[in-house]
């Protein structure tokens, strides 16, 4: 069977489930946390997939990797996948929930690099902007890169706005090296 659909199928459900509950916000939070888990810790997945392990003690796992504080909608889904074998395809089936959730929510998940740490009121600003263009809310990661040596860049799906003085001193020198041509 096709993984990516069994992932979005359990997904679809675990989504509509949660929001019948009024619980889809913090299912969210709790699948970013264990999507997060699986990037950071490379050998949860194998771990799970180890056949010695009984259901209990890979969710026991699992809820440790979501951080202990499980969503009782989230706790019941999980016993679901162990029951039908599926703890494999875990961290699909949680980026499919967070791309569904993200969707419905008019959520953009976007990058924000800059050369120095910046102020609560200039992201905001920020922000704005940007959450303006896209009709939707901005989800940030933020990294300071000095290379970049001042100003901005932001990366939002397929928007990708390059404001920095690394940038533009680049454009100044081929300007120049085209006019001495």
């Amino acid at each position: 069977m096709n993984t990516g659909l069994t992932s979005t199928r359990y997904a679809n459900a675990l989504y509509q489930f949660a929001l019948q509950k009024n619980k889809e916000d913090r299912v969210y939070e709790q699948m970013k946390l264990l999507v997060k888990s699986f990037s950071v810790f490379d050998q949860l997945r194998s771990v799970l997939d180890n056949p010695v392990l009984d259901n209990s003690r890979k969710k026991a796992i699992i809820v440790l990797a979501i951080g202990n504080d499980i969503e009782a909608v989230l706790d019941k889904f999980i016993d679901l996948v162990l029951v039908n074998n599926r703890e494999n395809q875990l961290q699909t089936i949680g980026l499919k929930y967070i791309d569904i959730y993200r969707e419905e929510k008019k959520i953009f998940s976007g990058k924000l690099t800059t050369a120095i740490e910046i102020n609560a009121t200039i992201e905001d600003h920020l922000m704005a902007m940007i959450e303006k263009q896209t009709n939707g809310t901005l989800e940030l990661e933020k990294t300071v890169n000095p290379d970049i040596l001042g100003g901005f860049m932001i990366e939002v799906d397929n928007l990708h706005w390059d404001a920095t003085l690394k940038s533009e001193l680049q454009s100044i020198k081929n300007k120049l090296i085209e006019s001495s041509i």
